[in-house]
């Protein structure tokens, strides 16, 4: 709705931290991170620093996580380039002049993309 009616930079904005919730669904409930003291996911395999932070970091730290056999669904989506690579969730403090129609709707797209996989998976019966 934002998106139709010419709010761009909010849809880009709640296009970015929808993907990054089902993203971070998929690591706690399906590769196994864990939350730490404060609150934040956690693996032992993430590069970098260890806490899953936001997009566009967010998706080199899905992919160093997604091993072995039960990651398999999930290869097509970490596979393919990261489409939240121009995101950042500081945008949120912008004037958002600089948020394209094009970007908004290739982020809300990307972001559906990401939510039917994880809810596919649970459908399936592979996340618990």
């Amino acid at each position: 709705m934002l998106d139709t009616a010419g709010r761009h930079a909010n849809a880009d904005h709640f296009a970015g931290i929808a993907a990054e919730c089902a993203l971070k669904g998929i690591l706690h409930e399906f590769l196994g991170a864990t939350p730490n003291q404060r609150g934040l996911l956690e693996h032992p395999q993430m590069s970098g620093k260890k806490e899953a932070g936001h997009l566009p970091g967010l998706w080199s730290q899905l992919s160093a996580v997604a091993t072995g056999r039960n990651a398999a669904q999930f290869a097509e989506l970490i596979s393919a380039p990261n489409p939240f690579a121009s995101w950042d969730v500081a945008e949120r403090y912008s004037d958002g002049t600089h948020i394209s129609d094009q970007r908004s709707a290739e982020h809300l797209a990307a972001a559906r993309n990401i939510i039917a996989l994880y809810e596919r998976a649970k459908i399936d019966g592979v996340l618990s």
